[in-house]
C-alpha cells in the first residue's frame, strides 16, 4: 500500500516502492488533478492508491510477457503465459478507475455532456 504525504496542504501518494512508468504515470494524474482542481481531495487518495497499484501490476505483468514471451512451457505442453489475463485483469481495474477520477477525455466529455443537459434542464425549466 502506498503511503500518503501531506505536501503543501495537498494529499499526494509515494509511489516511492513502484516501477519508474507507475510513479511517472501517478505523478501525471497528480498534476493533472492539481492543475484541473487545484487539490487532491482526500476522497481522491484511495482511488489513486488503487490506481497506482493496478497501474503497477499492468507494468509488472507487461514486462513479464515480454521477458517471456506470449506462451509458456508447462508440464501440459505450450499454454498462454498467465501474465497475459493479469495484464488484462490490471487493464480493467485502470480503466475503471480512471473513469471514477474523471481523468480520461472520455470520463470528461461524458462530465461535460452531462454539465450540459443540467445547464439546458435549468434554463428550460426557467422559461416554461
Amino acid at each position: 500500500m502506498a503511503k500518503i504525504e501531506n505536501i503543501s496542504n495537498t494529499r499526494m501518494i509515494d509511489t516511492s516502492n513502484y516501477l519508474p512508468a507507475t510513479q511517472l504515470y501517478i505523478k501525471n494524474v497528480e498534476d493533472y488533478l492539481l492543475g484541473k482542481y487545484g487539490e487532491i481531495k482526500p476522497v481522491w487518495v484511495g482511488l489513486l492508491d488503487s490506481l497506482a497499484f493496478q497501474y503497477d501490476i499492468f507494468q509488472m505483468s507487461k514486462e513479464a510477457i515480454r521477458s517471456n514471451g506470449m506462451v509458456v512451457q508447462t508440464s501440459r505442453g505450450l499454454q498462454p503465459n498467465p501474465s497475459i489475463k493479469i495484464m488484462n485483469d490490471a487493464s480493467i481495474q485502470v480503466q475503471k478507475l480512471v473513469q471514477s477520477l474523471a481523468i480520461s477525455p472520455m470520463a470528461e466529455s461524458k462530465l461535460k455532456m452531462e454539465e450540459k443537459d443540467t445547464t439546458d434542464e435549468f434554463l428550460s425549466a426557467l422559461t416554461n
